[in-house]
């Protein structure tokens, strides 16, 4: 079930016209096997007036993207459950369980992979525009579990959402 509401905000990012405000379960949003998990686009470029990606993931141990840079996006990773082994930049690797923030400005290498399985992580990417990437490539589905075959993450296509795979 959706709720709309409607009233003044902040100012629509360019080209996207102004969206009503609304509530929506996540068991109603689309999902995507991609990259070593299922994605789940709570709100996308559209929902949001392009200001945010709300994404929920959630992986089996080891799954997860490889080092990547997103050149247009901040990303914000909280994890929900399991715990995820996160390398950013240079630094060293650091492990981050439930309650746990991490924050990576455009433009910064990072990698997040589960070490635990039925991991999941909330998402928030600013601006939106990494759900058009799950949305075109990744593979629908109705499923919260993660299959064991996933989709594949193609480096090549990556780079037309603004994301560039970093060698180890």
């Amino acid at each position: 079930m959706s709720h709309q509401a409607t009233g003044a905000g902040s100012e629509p990012a360019e080209g996207v016209p102004a969206v009503p405000a609304y509530v929506q379960r996540r068991e109603n949003c689309p999902r995507y096997v991609f990259g070593g998990g299922v994605w789940i686009v709570l709100a996308d470029r559209a929902q949001t007036s392009g200001n945010i990606a709300n994404i929920e993931s959630i992986y089996r141990r080891g799954g997860g993207l490889p080092r990547l840079v997103h050149e247009r996006e901040a990303e914000m990773a909280y994890v929900i459950a399991g715990r995820l082994r996160i390398r950013i930049a240079d630094e060293a690797e650091t492990t981050a369980g439930p309650g746990a923030m991490v924050f990576v400005p455009p433009g910064i290498t990072r990698r997040f992979t589960a070490d635990a399985d039925d991991t999941r992580v909330y998402h928030g990417f600013v601006p939106a525009g990494f759900e058009q990437l799950l949305a075109d490539h990744g593979d629908r589905t109705e499923s919260m579990t993660v299959p064991i075959g996933d989709a594949p993450f193609n480096p090549a296509t990556a780079t037309t959402y603004g994301i560039r795979v970093v060698p180890d």
